[in-house]
């Protein structure tokens, strides 16, 4: 806990002594949500087993203008966790704790047989802007991707679809400078050290072409790998469509390794000002594929790198959003995993109760073929969440 608390104060405590004056402003910005959900699954011949858990859900997003130059965040979740799921699912609160950057901002108050209380800090940075530069320093979300779904270009901070209730996602220990050389381009170069003190050293262009925002990335990532990529984003008539591919290939031994490639491919239709269809594809090199055969959990889990995204090999996601009314909208999402002959399903409907009061039910399902027989997992959930 004191490697947390040391660098947040260091940050903060310089950050003050250098800009701080009579015109800074703070803002002060968050929500709470209060959600139940009950797991259950069943294998062939076997009897379901339910676990039902309730999670309290704060968070606080808080910045500091100190000046027209110098801006400082800090973002952090606080979650309350009690229910079966601790006493069930082996390292369910390690997990909780589990923090991959260089410094250790995810912690557990406590932890016992049903509950536990977490702490996670993942935004703490400063940020400094004169004229058409950039720079900022600290745990921050540095965001390459281009997709909705799976972000073969996103090499510093990978996230997982599943786990809806995390909307930030996390956030990387790094250092960032971003120049802009015109109205919609601009280069920007990162660096990032991670729980393992493995370096990610990358640059960005992006620039604008025929009605594209188009990038080219590369660098050395995960202390081992040279990436080259690339992604766009535009339209086709009334349809947006966007992509990214990436190609990894190990720095030590560069001519006689083989490389990891990725893509992912997607487009997006509005129908009637009231219909949204999603849809997107990856190919996921099966030399770097997430093992849920000895860990079913790994499939919530965010996957480590950007260069192992599914468990499966070709990965195809299409979502419906439907308007029903003002205050409320319905969605169904899906996928299919061609190496399992199964799919996900998650439906879910959001219902506005006022300006800043929401309520939701979701409902995820997995059915896969698992060491030669197939296997449902079903989770269920209801959220109350109150934004402030």
């Amino acid at each position: 806990m004191m490697r947390w608390f040391k660098y947040i104060l260091f940050i903060f405590v310089s950050f003050v002594t250098v800009v701080s004056n009579a015109q800074s402003k703070l803002d002060i910005n968050g929500y709470i949500s209060n959600m139940g959900q009950s797991a259950f699954a069943k294998d062939v011949g076997n009897d379901y087993q339910f676990l039902n858990d309730f999670i309290l859900h704060n968070r606080i997003n808080m910045t500091w203008y100190a000046n027209d130059n110098f801006t400082a965040h800090l973002e952090f979740r606080n979650q309350f966790v009690w229910g079966q799921s601790m006493a069930n699912i082996p390292g369910y609160a390690n997990e909780f704790a589990r923090d991959r950057g260089f410094f250790n901002m995810n912690f557990n108050w406590w932890q016992n047989a049903n509950n536990l209380m977490n702490t996670q800090f993942d935004r703490a940075y400063i940020e400094y802007v004169t004229g058409k530069f950039e720079i900022s320093v600290g745990r921050q979300r540095v965001n390459w991707g281009r997709t909705l779904v799976w972000n073969p270009n996103d090499i510093f901070n990978a996230f997982s679809y599943y786990d809806f209730d995390y909307m930030e996602r996390p956030g990387s220990d790094a250092l960032r400078m971003k120049y802009y050389l015109g109205t919609a381009s601009s280069a920007e170069l990162v660096a990032k050290i991670d729980s393992s003190n493995d370096l990610t050293l990358a640059g960005l262009y992006k620039f604008n072409k025929w009605s594209y925002d188009i990038q080219f990335m590369g660098g050395y990532v995960y202390g081992q790998d040279i990436v080259v990529g690339t992604g766009w984003e535009g339209n086709i008539g009334k349809v947006a469509f966007r992509g990214e591919a990436s190609y990894y290939k190990a720095a030590e031994n560069f001519a006689d390794t083989s490389g990891v490639f990725l893509a992912s491919v997607g487009f997006d239709y509005l129908l009637g000002n009231k219909l949204t269809i999603q849809w997107e594809f990856l190919y996921n090199d099966p030399k770097t594929l997430i093992d849920i055969e000895q860990s079913p959990t790994a499939i919530f889990q965010a996957p480590s790198t950007s260069k192992s995204l599914s468990f499966s090999e070709y990965n195809i996601f299409a979502n419906l959003s439907y308007i029903i009314s003002p205050i409320l909208t319905a969605n169904l999402a899906g996928m299919y995993y061609t190496d399992y002959k199964g799919y996900f399903l998650m439906p879910a409907i959001d219902f506005s109760i006022s300006s800043n009061l929401y309520f939701s039910l979701m409902y995820q399902y997995f059915n896969l073929e698992l060491h030669n027989k197939r296997s449902g997992s079903n989770v269920a959930y209801a959220r109350l969440k109150w934004n402030f």
